[in-house]
């Protein structure tokens, strides 16, 4: 059949005089649906130990990162990075010499991480390359190391559907999913994981996972999948040092916040002590065998099981006016104790119970290192 166009059906009514109706086409074929976009790639950082050696005087953490996308043979979004996978290795060393381990975290250069991401700097407070040594800032003459921790490529777009012949227009392509960024955050880590201080790295992807928020920048503790604990070397007598007014040596500075010093105590005693820039040592809980806060004394600390403080801790129990100092060597693991009452912020409560926590004897501030009376105002030195 010959298909005539509207307006040819119009000439040939005008010529003949005739009432013509033309046909109607069929309806084009409907078009295609567009391509999905491929989903992003996630970025992975994996830490493993690494043994004292040419990498690390002291040993410390291999870090490895890169993007979970199945290069040199391994399988592309498992959540694993495999060794094909690893685009960059670093290394996070333990201090030696006194010198103590800093790391700093900072946005990446667009250069370095295009879809945005993090850059940790790890050095020691060795005051290399004309840096300051021990002034607890990690100077840019004193990094030994930097890696990247980037952020997953954005998911393609999906393309259009091809339009059909006359008729609805396919269907577009859904967009490929973003990939997850992979987030790191850095803490001071406990007396018990890092005896004279240093650096907790945690990283995990920001997934949601364990009642988080997934995307929201932030770092729960659900979806932490590494924890690492970057430490210092023994200070050995050097270090930051914190003196009174009299020129006493209360010991070499671990850590400290805007109220208190952790710190440890002189040579040959090397107690690790918590003190106030008052000068004052806080009021610990401790609990009593007997009623009325009396008996033997123990020391507790939330009641956590297989809980482990070091050996030569000192903890200060107010009613006694001494510190009191788990019984034993090493690390030491608490152990359920029946206690009658218990002693806190200058207050004794009868309270029968049993609860994890250290057996413990009282030592004077002298028998572990410290002057017995420390003179306001307090410096480092």
């Amino acid at each position: 059949m010959n298909y005539v166009s509207k307006a040819g059906v119009a000439s040939l009514i005008a010529i003949f005089g005739l009432t013509a109706v033309g046909c109607d086409g069929d309806d084009g074929q409907d078009g295609r649906d567009g391509t999905d976009g491929a989903n992003g790639t996630s970025s992975l950082v994996n830490l493993t130990a690494e043994p004292a050696g040419g990498n690390c005087e002291a040993g410390g953490y291999r870090v490895d990162t890169g993007l979970d996308n199945g290069d040199g043979g391994g399988t592309a979004g498992n959540s694993l990075l495999e060794a094909g996978e690893v685009d960059a290795t670093n290394y996070v060393c333990h201090g030696v010499d006194g010198f103590t381990v800093l790391t700093t975290l900072t946005a990446a250069a667009p250069a370095n991480c295009p879809d945005g991401g993090q850059r940790l700097d790890i050095g020691l407070d060795n005051g290399d390359n004309s840096g300051i040594s021990r002034d607890g800032t990690l100077q840019s003459g004193e990094i030994d190391s930097t890696g990247y921790v980037c952020n997953g490529a954005n998911g393609q777009d999906g393309t259009d559907g091809a339009d059909g012949s006359d008729g609805t227009d396919g269907t577009d392509g859904t967009n490929g999913s973003d990939g997850q960024t992979t987030l790191v955050k850095q803490d001071t880590p406990s007396i018990t994981d890092c005896p004279y201080g240093g650096v907790t790295i945690t990283s995990g992807l920001d997934n949601g996972d364990g009642g988080g928020t997934a995307n929201n920048a932030a770092l729960e503790s659900g979806e932490v999948d590494y924890t690492h604990h970057v430490c210092n070397g023994d200070q050995g007598g050097g270090g930051t040092q914190l003196v009174d007014s009299n020129g006493a040596v209360l010991g070499s500075v671990l850590g400290a916040t805007l109220t208190e010093i952790t710190l440890r105590t002189p040579d040959p005693y090397n107690y690790l002590v918590t003190v106030g820039w008052d000068g004052n040592f806080r009021d610990n809980y401790a609990t009593y065998s007997g009623a009325g806060c009396t008996g033997d004394i123990y020391i507790y600390i939330n009641g956590t099981p297989n809980a482990k403080i070091p050996a030569r801790s000192a903890f200060w129990a107010g009613k006694e006016n001494q510190f009191l100092v788990p019984n034993g060597t090493g690390l030491i693991t608490n152990q359920v104790i029946a206690y009658e009452s218990y002693w806190d912020t200058g207050t004794c409560t009868e309270e029968v119970k049993s609860d994890d926590m250290w057996a413990a004897s009282l030592f004077s501030a002298t028998s572990i290192g410290l002057p017995a009376t420390i003179t306001l105002p307090l410096s480092l030195q």
